[in-house]
């Protein structure tokens, strides 16, 4: 594991700890209600479609880009995304990212599609925060979890109504989830030890992955170019950057959804 990684995790366990002095789980669980959005059925069958299905991320900055969208007005953005996306991406890592579960809340209350809180998730109490702040399904690391983890918390996200996103970068990390319950699968183009991108790894790791699963390819996915590629391969595509950084972001979401 590599020191940047290392530091995230410490910093989401330090941040864990003062979440739940001051809101235990018992008063979470007494106060949340079970997702009522179908985080996995807006993802069913985009492999069958000539475009894979679109997941819009919303995010501030990145440790490999500082600055993805300084000025960033929720509210608006997920409005936007709800014309076009079968679902949205919330990054709540505030140190890292920049984001907040007050992001992740003000989404929910614009949003008509499913939302995914993406962070560094391992401990329950994160699937309760996820719940309480509206989001529908949690993304889930494979590389930082056990497998016996991993099965842990898709087990305690059904509870909640809730779907998981099970990121893979590698080999060994599908090994690891194919051991798992997990439905849907995401293939991460990012290194998360150098953060170097390469697309590569996507179809690499493609035809390992039983047909019956759910499949996402996330990072690097930047044209149409890139979606024609995937079409047929994958269900959905997770992009944000790249829609966040354009200039027009309804004209970037009509190229990467229009037929």
């Amino acid at each position: 594991m590599t020191k940047i990684l290392a530091d995230i995790l410490e910093n989401k366990r330090a941040e864990i700890a003062r979440a739940k002095a001051a809101c235990p789980s018992e008063t979470l669980r007494e106060i949340i209600e079970p997702s009522t959005r179908d985080f996995r059925g807006a993802l069913l069958g985009g492999r069958g479609e000539t475009l894979p299905k679109l997941i819009a991320e919303l995010k501030r900055k990145s440790p490999s880009k500082k600055t993805i969208c300084k000025n960033l007005d929720v509210e608006k953005i997920v409005k936007i995304y709800n014309l076009r996306a079968a679902a949205i991406s919330i990054l709540t890592d505030f140190k890292f990212f920049g984001g907040s579960l007050e992001d992740l809340c003000e989404a929910n209350h614009a949003s008509e599609i499913p939302i995914l809180r993406k962070d560094f998730i391992f401990d329950e109490y994160q699937l309760l925060e996820a719940r309480q702040f509206g989001a529908d399904a949690v993304l889930l690391i494979a590389c930082i979890l056990e497998i016996e983890e991993i099965e842990k918390l898709l087990a305690e996200a059904k509870k909640l109504g809730m779907d998981c996103l099970v990121e893979i970068h590698s080999n060994e990390d599908l090994e690891k989830v194919l051991k798992t319950s997990a439905e849907i699968i995401g293939i991460n183009s990012r290194n998360l030890d150098s953060l170097e991108i390469n697309l590569e790894t996507i179809f690499q790791l493609l035809p390992k992955i039983p047909t019956e699963k759910i499949i996402v390819a996330e990072s690097g996915i930047k044209s149409r170019e890139d979606l024609d590629k995937l079409s047929g391969k994958v269900d959905a595509v997770l992009i944000g950057t790249s829609i966040l950084n354009s200039d027009n972001i309804e004209a970037k979401l009509l190229e990467l959804t229009t037929l």
